[in-house]
C-alpha cells in the first residue's frame, strides 16, 4: 500500500480516482485546489501525486515546481493529468519535475496501470555495486542517490534510474525505446520526448554541480550514450 495524493478540481473525477485507487489498496488523500495540494504534500508527503495541471489558486506547473524546489520533504513521484495536447505544455510539465503524464480523457484502468508501474519502479531493488564511482560522480543504486564529491545531487527516482542505466552501459548507444521500457517500465508509443526532457534536466543538474553535461551524449535519431571520459574532466 502506498500513500497517494490526488490534486484535481473536478470533484466527481477526484472522487472516482480516490475510490478506484483506494480499492487498489492505496491510502488516498484528495485536494481540490493548488494551494491545498501543496500544503497537503508538504504536511504529509505522499509517495506519488496524481496532479491536474489546471487548478485554482496555483497551477499544477507551479505546484510541481515549488515541491521540487523544497528540500524539506522526500520527493514524490508526480503523475500529471492533462487535457492539453500541446507538446510544449507537456515538455514544460517534465521540465518542472513531473515524472510521467496521462492525457485526458483517460480510463481509470490506465491511471491505475501508470500508478502501479511507477510505484514498482521506485520499490524495485537496485542491482549492482554498492557504489558506482565515475570520476567525481558517485552513484549509490541502493539509495537511488548520487553525489559529485561531497555535493549531493537532487535527483528524482526516475532521473537517478535514467542516469544509472546509462552509466552502467558506458559508451554504449541506448535507444529511446529501450530507455522508456527499462526506466519507465512500459512503452509510451512514440513519446520519445519523455526521455529527451529528462536527459535535459539531468544535464542541467550535472552541469550545476560542475560536471561536463556532455557525458550524456545525444546520438541523433537513436538515443543516448554515457561518456565516462567527460566525468573525469
Amino acid at each position: 500500500m502506498a500513500r497517494l495524493l490526488v490534486v484535481e478540481d473536478d470533484v466527481p473525477l477526484a472522487e472516482l480516482l480516490r475510490d478506484q485507487l483506494s480499492h487498489a489498496g492505496h491510502q488516498v488523500c484528495v485536494a481540490e485546489t493548488g494551494p491545498e495540494g501543496l500544503a497537503a504534500a508538504l504536511a504529509s508527503p505522499p509517495e506519488l501525486i496524481v496532479l491536474d495541471l489546471m487548478l485554482p489558486g496555483l497551477s499544477g506547473f507551479d505546484l510541481c515546481r515549488q515541491l521540487r524546489a523544497s528540500s524539506a520533504v522526500p520527493q514524490p513521484i508526480v503523475l500529471i493529468l492533462t487535457a492539453r495536447t500541446n507538446e510544449e505544455d507537456l515538455v514544460l510539465g517534465y521540465d518542472v519535475g513531473a515524472d510521467d503524464f496521462v492525457r485526458k480523457p483517460f480510463s481509470i484502468r490506465e491511471v491505475n496501470a501508470r500508478v502501479n508501474a511507477l510505484l514498482r519502479l521506485r520499490a524495485r531493488p537496485q542491482a549492482g555495486p554498492a557504489e558506482r564511482q565515475l570520476g567525481r560522480l558517485v552513484l549509490i543504486p541502493a539509495e537511488r542517490s548520487a553525489r559529485v564529491g561531497a555535493q549531493q545531487l537532487e535527483l528524482t527516482p526516475l532521473e537517478f534510474d535514467l542516469l544509472d542505466y546509462l552509466a552502467e552501459r558506458a559508451r554504449q548507444v541506448v535507444t529511446r525505446d529501450e530507455l522508456l521500457s527499462a526506466v519507465w517500465g512500459y512503452s509510451h508509443n512514440g513519446y520519445a520526448r519523455t526521455v529527451d526532457t529528462h536527459v535535459t534536466r539531468l544535464r542541467r543538474k550535472l552541469g550545476a554541480a560542475g560536471l561536463d553535461a556532455g557525458m550524456l551524449r545525444t546520438v541523433h535519431g537513436v538515443g543516448y550514450a554515457f561518456e565516462p571520459d567527460a566525468v573525469e574532466a
